[in-house]
């Protein structure tokens, strides 16, 4: 049985706070799930060869295919990605782009039910809500309704690096202030946004909804 709601995260750091928000979306909606992370597997960006143009089915020989078949008969998707350099990640933008195959002409995801995420390194960060529009954007590209957008407050890497402290190119001074340390308390974790936490559940238990009302239809 194919999963009902998938959720895809373009983070690449293990357990990330991009990874739970988009878990706690499936486990909240309670319905048969999914979980990808595309730094564990091979998706590269659309070459734009068209091989698609016939079938909706991309002809680049790597994991996307399989992945675009169960994106394909899911009723739902959890997009979510961070934000280096004021835009969406690469994982994530590769991803993105490939949903081509499924759009053209047919445009196969339409009016399937969406979630977009995105990380930064700060509320209000230099791309947080650019990364988040993007993903947006693309999902409604697709015809799929988008139904909540999740903004979480992420760690920038000079937290763990080793040099963020002594480093002239460290963020920690951006973020924190000027003569900032390294101390356990400035890590953020997406549990202790209670709001956008709150938000997941509640989006989560929505894409539920609609599915059990649009298969009694």
């Amino acid at each position: 049985m194919q999963p009902q709601i998938i959720g895809i995260s373009g983070s690449p750091i293990k357990n990330s706070n991009t990874d739970r928000l988009i878990q706690e979306v499936l486990k909240a909606s309670g319905l048969k799930s999914e979980f990808v992370k595309l730094s564990k597997i091979n998706v590269r960006p659309c070459i734009a060869c068209l091989g698609c143009k016939a079938d909706n089915v991309c002809k680049v020989n790597d994991d996307f295919p399989a992945l675009a078949e169960k994106v394909r008969h899911a009723g739902a998707v959890v997009v979510g990605g961070y934000a280096p350099y004021a835009a969406i990640d690469g994982f994530t933008k590769a991803f993105l782009e490939r949903m081509f195959s499924l759009r053209h002409q047919n445009g196969l995801n339409r009016g399937k039910l969406a979630v977009a995420v995105a990380t930064a390194i700060g509320r209000g960060a230099p791309g947080l809500d650019e990364a988040c529009g993007q993903i947006a954007t693309a999902l409604t590209m697709e015809g799929m309704e988008v139904l909540g957008q999740l903004k979480v407050t992420g760690n920038p890497e000079c937290l763990v690096c080793g040099y963020g402290q002594e480093c002239p190119m460290s963020a920690l001074p951006w973020v924190f202030g000027e003569d900032t340390k390294v101390t356990p308390e400035k890590f953020c974790q997406v549990e202790d946004q209670a709001e956008t936490w709150q938000q997941a559940q509640e989006l989560g238990q929505q894409v539920a909804q609609r599915l059990k009302a649009q298969q009694a239809m």
